[in-house]
């Protein structure tokens, strides 16, 4: 499965919602793209869609923000200053991805290779001050 879509960003939500289907049978969801792109924005725009009362911001210093929702628990990584794999095994990153939660992963790249399952490989494409291109792949 694979989407490729060009959005404005008063559109965010019709995107959010494509995620939120696949989220049903997919818990890890890897945002990259660059800085300002729109990855915390999209996952702002998702949990809302979800329900997600929480004031969502991007997790740059904290690495991992966590959101109580329903039975589950939302968790949302930012990796951009992770500069080896070690600074992860101290925070239990393996425990939280493998935890059947939800997880949303930016600047993913230092991982990709690293773990065993199923995800959403989401890069957002920065086109102008309004526009996106998103495109949207499971890997098994």
């Amino acid at each position: 499965m694979s989407y490729k879509v060009v959005y404005s960003l008063n559109k965010i939500d019709e995107i959010s919602q494509l995620i939120i289907d696949k989220i049903k049978t997919v818990k890890t969801i890897m945002l990259r793209g660059e800085l300002g792109s729109g990855k915390t924005t999209l996952v702002k725009s998702v949990l809302k869609r979800m329900g997600v009362n929480d004031s969502v911001t991007s997790p740059t210093f904290s690495i991992l923000n966590e959101y109580d929702f329903a039975e589950n628990i939302i968790y949302h990584f930012d990796l951009y200053r992770i500069e080896n794999i070690e600074e992860l095994n101290v925070i239990g990153f393996e425990d939280y991805i493998y935890s059947q939660n939800t997880c949303f992963i930016e600047w993913p790249e230092i991982v990709l290779n690293k773990i065993n399952l199923k995800y959403l490989d989401i890069e957002i494409r920065y086109l102008d001050e309004d526009k996106r291109e998103i495109i949207i792949k499971e890997i098994d």
